[in-house]
């Protein structure tokens, strides 16, 4: 059975392989960078109140706003392209498991893009209006935050529908890489799970082996070779 769909020569194909497992290791590069401009460089307090917060972040204009581009837009980005990349690793990548998983991953990228530019926007006009109009900047802030959190990880309950059902027909089609989906279905399951706000911890378990599993797929795409699918 090919491996591949719509490509002339296995060239592409191994372009294509190389950029999903490069896009990978950039999604976890970008988790890390990410973690560092909000919880290293950045030290505003959690206590403080939306006035001081919109101040705070006005004095830091520029690195929040990295931040929002390197978290939604370019973890975008690079999500479509291992959305895309990451079903042609697997002998059957046209089955209906994988089709669907597809589907979700789909509109995760544009959940996630979306929620970049409605931050980075949002974020623009807030520090225009701070000092005109504080209430109402205090109010755009508050939606602001209500909209990204809400699209852009408030709930991970589309990505995880990605990532689950993508290792599920991982499983059925690549059982002697069982230790991987197995733990993209945990990862999966993390993630829906986070529609139940009460339970603890939950979106730190996502992204913890969300990264674990982002970083082993992208050496897996780079090390595998053609006959290892084809053989499977």
């Amino acid at each position: 059975m090919s491996f591949y769909q719509g490509t002339s020569n296995s060239a592409s194909f191994f372009t294509l392989q190389r950029c999903g497992g490069l896009a990978a290791l950039g999604m976890a590069l970008c988790y890390f960078t990410v973690a560092l401009i909000f919880f290293v460089f950045l030290s505003q307090p959690e206590q403080a109140e939306p006035l001081q917060k919109i101040q705070y972040i006005e004095q830091h204009q520029f690195l929040v706003a990295a931040g929002y581009a390197i978290g939604y837009l370019l973890f975008g980005f690079l999500l479509a392209v291992m959305v895309i990349a990451i079903p042609q690793q697997l002998p059957q990548p046209r089955s209906a498991l994988v089709q669907v998983s597809g589907l979700f991953g789909k509109v995760w990228v544009v959940l996630m893009m979306a929620s970049g530019m409605i931050a980075l926007t949002g974020l623009e006009r807030v520090i225009n209006l701070v000092n005109t109009d504080p209430d109402l900047a205090v109010t755009l802030f508050s939606v602001m935050g209500l909209m990204t959190h809400a699209l852009g990880g408030g709930i991970e309950l589309v990505g995880g529908l990605w990532i689950l059902l993508f290792s599920l027909a991982g499983l059925q089609q690549q059982p002697q890489k069982a230790k991987l989906h197995g733990l993209g279905l945990l990862t999966g399951s993390f993630a829906i799970l986070t529609v139940f706000h009460t339970l603890p911890y939950l979106k730190e378990a996502f992204g913890l082996s969300q990264l674990v599993w982002q970083l082993w797929f992208g050496v897996v795409l780079l090390r595998q070779k053609q006959q290892e699918i084809t053989a499977e």
